[in-house]
């Protein structure tokens, strides 16, 4: 008997490779970074709209490969590490303008932070989706542990590592994991969500 599907919205094309992971894989990409503390941040574009490279503000450390802008179906990533001699990690804000979106501006920010002393200190991800993005955004972001702080133009969850984040706004569903090692990856999802 043939699979029967009911409707096209249950069918996902499969994720291309962008021009950042066209010849390596996020985990090549860690293994080379030279630093103890380093995070790559993965994109991962499930809807039709380009998502636009709005800026990656670095408050430790320094960017390895360049933010790429990641259309539609396809994964890209960037990888930041903390700066050499130095008692510090990396962390910052990466920001995508979400091209095409019925709520234009749309901006997808993505906050990190790899801590130094992970006796103290835990990985910290931010995701926020809202009308506009700045370089304040990490502090902003960073702050408010477990704590919603949305508005009418934005909404955003902070979490330490290892708990999942969701966020819903202006037909976008978006999600983000990050580990909880010294060197390791943020994984965010973009998907449409017309619910």
């Amino acid at each position: 008997m043939p699979v029967q599907v009911q409707d096209n919205e249950d069918v996902h094309p499969p994720i291309r490779p962008g021009v950042s992971l066209i010849n390596t894989s996020v985990s090549q990409m860690i293994r080379n970074a030279n630093r103890i503390r380093v995070c790559a941040v993965t994109v991962v574009n499930h809807t039709r709209w380009r998502l636009e490279s709005a800026g990656v503000f670095v408050g430790g450390g320094n960017v390895l490969l360049p933010q790429q802008p990641v259309e539609p179906q396809t994964a890209e990533a960037f990888v930041a590490q903390k700066t050499a001699s130095t008692a510090t990690g990396t962390y910052g804000t990466a920001s995508y303008l979400v091209q095409g979106s019925p709520d234009h501006p749309l901006f997808i920010n993505v906050m990190w932070s790899i801590a130094f002393d992970r006796n103290i200190f835990k990985n910290r991800l931010g995701v926020e989706v809202g009308h506009q993005y700045n370089r304040d955004d990490f502090q902003r972001l960073y702050s408010p542990l477990g704590r919603r702080a949305d508005s009418e133009t934005r909404v955003f969850s902070t979490r330490d590592g290892l708990v999942p984040i969701r966020i819903e706004k202006n037909h976008l569903l978006v999600t983000g994991n990050l580990g909880n090692d010294s060197k390791t990856e943020a994984i965010i999802h973009v998907y449409e969500n017309w619910a």
